[in-house]
């Protein structure tokens, strides 16, 4: 680690207040998607609100600009500790903006876009359980819990088998003792779950809230 490193944080911050949603909503539909009655400027919102195709464009800018958070920090040369900060303030920025009064949403696709970034085929394989798990059970936060215990799992694993996995893992697997970065790595995941469970108490609906409707038409 180098001085330098430090900046990550700093620009963490700042890409992971982007507000992606409401930047979508207002250009694709000139939908305002800050009175929403949840309270959450987030994706799922956008689909609502404006379409599929902006939906995704979001999804995609969210898991981007966190992704992009965890490769800023490992081409600063951050150490393993400092990258998984980074992302973990990618989240946190996401979910109470600057840029929003501290609003946001609750941080789902941000986590993976960092989880993507730190340890991609064990966030890929506890993606493909999560959907699946959403496709036999309709229950989407269930779904996604189970999903980050199976990035666990997987990364716990692999230090038994002290094999790296490409083509991203910020800290080689190791057998404790002595307790080392990817002993955090192992439950990252579940500890950035308690951020998006924390964001989640936090949001409370708002029952008669009106939402106002895009131009020229109804909401």
């Amino acid at each position: 680690m180098n001085d330098l490193s430090l900046f990550c944080i700093p620009i963490a911050l700042l890409l992971g207040a982007m507000p992606s949603a409401l930047i979508v909503a207002m250009l694709a539909g000139k939908v305002d998607i800050r009175d929403e009655p949840d309270g959450k400027i987030s994706a799922a919102a956008v689909y609502r609100r404006v379409g599929l195709l902006p939906f995704i464009t979001v999804v995609v800018l969210d898991i981007g600009k966190a992704a992009l958070a965890v490769l800023v920090a490992q081409w600063l040369q951050a150490g393993p500790l400092l990258v998984m900060l980074a992302g973990a303030i990618a989240i946190v920025s996401h979910q109470w903006s600057i840029f929003l009064r501290f609003q946001g949403g609750r941080g789902a696709t941000v986590i993976g876009g960092v989880l993507v970034a730190v340890c991609t085929i064990p966030m890929l394989t506890g993606a493909a359980v999560a959907a699946l798990m959403a496709w036999r059970t309709k229950n989407s936060t269930s779904s996604f819990g189970v999903g980050l215990l199976t990035i666990s799992i997987f990364l716990f694993a692999l230090q038994w088998s002290n094999i790296a996995m490409p083509p991203i893992l910020i800290v080689t697997p190791s057998l404790p003792p002595p307790f080392t970065a990817y002993h955090l790595l192992i439950i990252y995941p579940l500890l950035l779950g308690l951020l998006m469970t924390v964001k989640a108490l936090q949001v409370k609906y708002r029952p008669g809230i009106p939402l106002r409707p895009r131009a020229g038409g109804t909401a």
